[in-house]
């Protein structure tokens, strides 16, 4: 699987070096979301239509308010078993 430096968008860096997004950048994608019928991001965030479920429970969403511009919230999740 690739891990989230591999997935995300060109723009990410180096503007959001730092973030817990970037800190967590090293983690294997185990499952990403977007387009028509994805699942809905399970944050707090409206703006989010991309995500991404990580490794040890975390998610990072690609939130684009366009009130404030790009960020990428990080929030825990369980992690659904096979």
């Amino acid at each position: 699987m690739p891990t989230l430096r591999e997935t995300l968008p060109k723009e990410f860096f180096p503007e959001h070096a730092g973030t817990q997004a970037h800190k967590l950048d090293y983690l294997e994608v185990v499952a990403e979301h977007f387009g028509q019928g994805m699942e809905p991001w399970p944050g707090p965030q409206k703006h989010v239509y991309c995500w991404w479920e990580l490794e040890q429970g975390y998610a990072v969403g690609w939130n684009e308010n366009p009130n404030r511009g790009w960020s990428f919230p990080v929030i825990r999740i369980k992690l659904k078993t096979a």
